[in-house]
């Protein structure tokens, strides 16, 4: 990953290989994170709208699946890189919707959630073509500069109303 400039070099971005250990293990000021997610757009520090939206759906990066990670970077380049504007998380709630994955009544720890368009929602195409078959098994530890990122509990995504939710017309305003 560092030879096609997906990760900074070990000493910039603190990263750890954790390849061969059972369970993933990091202390306050680092995080677990997968080799699919950099694969897909992922980078760290994160941006603001990122933690947002972690913080809004009651997140941590292990609940979200690979695919997901690359819509939301879409988004937020489409937003600045075309639009230049700010991504923001109401009009990102407006067209998407966050569902527990298998199911929202039994959520997996890793992966747990997936973000969805909305039934009618209107956006650039696109596909999404790599299955990511065996993502949860390339994780690594990272530096986790300002803590940026909400700490890992090992417990699977708690279902929240807000998931499924779109912003009312006052939040759009």
């Amino acid at each position: 990953m560092v030879e096609h400039g997906i990760i900074l070099e070990r000493q910039i971005s603190g990263w750890r290989c954790c390849y061969g250990e059972e369970l993933p293990s990091e202390d306050t000021y680092q995080r677990v994170v997968f080799k699919s997610f950099y694969e897909k757009g992922f980078a760290l520090p994160v941006r603001a709208f990122f933690r947002g939206l972690l913080y809004f759906y009651g997140l941590e990066v292990t609940h979200i699946k690979p695919n997901s990670i690359a819509q939301i970077a879409i988004f937020i380049h489409l937003y600045e890189g075309y639009l230049g504007i700010a991504p923001h998380c109401n009009l990102w709630r407006a067209l998407y919707r966050l569902k527990g994955h298998p199911s929202n009544v039994r959520r997996n720890i890793v992966g747990g959630t997936t973000f969805s368009l909305r039934q009618g929602s209107i956006f650039p195409d696109f596909e999404l073509h790599n299955t990511n078959k065996g993502w949860a098994l390339e994780w690594f530890v990272v530096s986790n500069p300002a803590l940026c990122l909400p700490a890992r509990t090992g417990r699977a995504p708690e279902y929240k109303v807000c998931w499924e939710v779109p912003p009312t017309t006052e939040e759009m305003a």
